[in-house]
């Protein structure tokens, strides 16, 4: 479920980034990043769920997390302090690499390949 969220919070990021892109140009490299990211998510969630592997989401956020985690940065840098939207995307995907990586997990994925 935290790849849906993920890749909902992403598209949202990406709209906003084509929305001001006629300001500055380079934010319409940040809204294809983001749209890649989104769909990245999507396809890795899915998989998921399918049971048929994890690591296209674990990638997936990994890229989203340090992503996310220099959108904080440059947040605090600038003096504006930790923004909510990247604080988010940074906890989704810490959490759904974690959840992903613990045992029970890949007890699953181990049983749902060889039922």
């Amino acid at each position: 479920m935290a790849g849906f969220a993920q890749a909902t919070l992403l598209f949202v990021v990406a709209l906003v980034s084509f929305t001001f892109t006629a300001q500055a140009g380079l934010l319409a490299v940040f809204g294809v990043l983001y749209l890649a990211l989104t769909a990245a998510c999507l396809w890795g969630a899915v998989s998921v769920l399918r049971g048929r592997d994890r690591r296209t989401l674990v990638a997936a956020s990994a890229v989203s997390g340090v992503v996310a985690l220099t959108g904080v940065a440059v947040g605090v840098l600038q003096g504006g302090g930790v923004g909510f939207l990247p604080a988010l995307l940074l906890l989704l995907a810490v959490g759904a690499v974690v959840l992903l990586l613990q045992a029970p997990s890949r007890e699953w994925f181990a049983a749902s390949r060889d039922g």
